[in-house]
């Protein structure tokens, strides 16, 4: 009579042949644990806990973890929105020089963070200054949607562009085109931050 297995044993059965790549799943603890200092170093700016980490480990476990930091600091380089995010982006290359390796690619480093620095800060000038023309711009249309309206039911109204749908959706536009021209410089830009690790 045959034997009924239970779902375990034919699991087991069907398992003995695997064999665990014993390096791969050390490789992606250490990825995890540099993407985790990451995080946290963004959190708390301490560069030296980060610098501590990184001498710690040697050889491939180290190389793991800096894979790991270098992923997650690379990711969180995007483009800013407000003043705030270009300090973020001191803290990112900080972090980043801490990885560099040797003194001449942390100079390196350092000066590509600066230029960047600088690319930020004129792509926050353009959005700015795009807003603000089309702001401009629309005072007209929203003068006349007022008078209309002021016709239709008897009573001054005060319109601002943030309540036209049409002014957010021209401004939503217009702050894509500019994107899209800084986001290609922005790969460039991690790809050459990525060969000084």
């Amino acid at each position: 009579m045959n034997k009924v297995k239970s779902a375990l044993e034919v699991a087991l059965e069907r398992s003995a042949d695997v064999k665990v790549d014993r390096k791969a799943v050390s490789r992606e603890k250490f990825v995890l644990r540099g993407k985790t200092l990451a995080g946290r170093f963004l959190s708390n700016g301490d560069d030296d806990v980060l610098g501590r980490e990184i001498r710690a480990l040697s050889g491939e476990e180290r190389e793991w973890l800096k894979e790991g930091l270098s992923a997650n600091l690379l990711a969180n380089i995007n483009l800013p929105r407000s003043e705030e995010d270009l300090e973020r982006l001191d803290l990112i290359g900080r972090g980043l020089k801490r990885m560099a390796r040797d003194a001449g690619a942390a100079r390196n480093l350092e000066y590509l963070m600066g230029r960047y620095g600088e690319v930020f800060q004129q792509y926050l000038e353009n959005a700015r200054s795009l807003e603000s023309q089309l702001r401009a711009r629309w005072d007209a249309r929203l003068r006349q949607k007022e008078e209309q309206l002021r016709r239709r039911i008897g009573q001054s109204v005060r319109l601002t562009a943030e309540q036209d749908p049409e002014f957010g959706k021209v401004l939503g536009e217009r702050l894509a085109e500019l994107d899209s021209r800084y986001t290609e410089i922005l790969s460039q830009g991690r790809a050459e931050l990525r060969g000084l690790l």
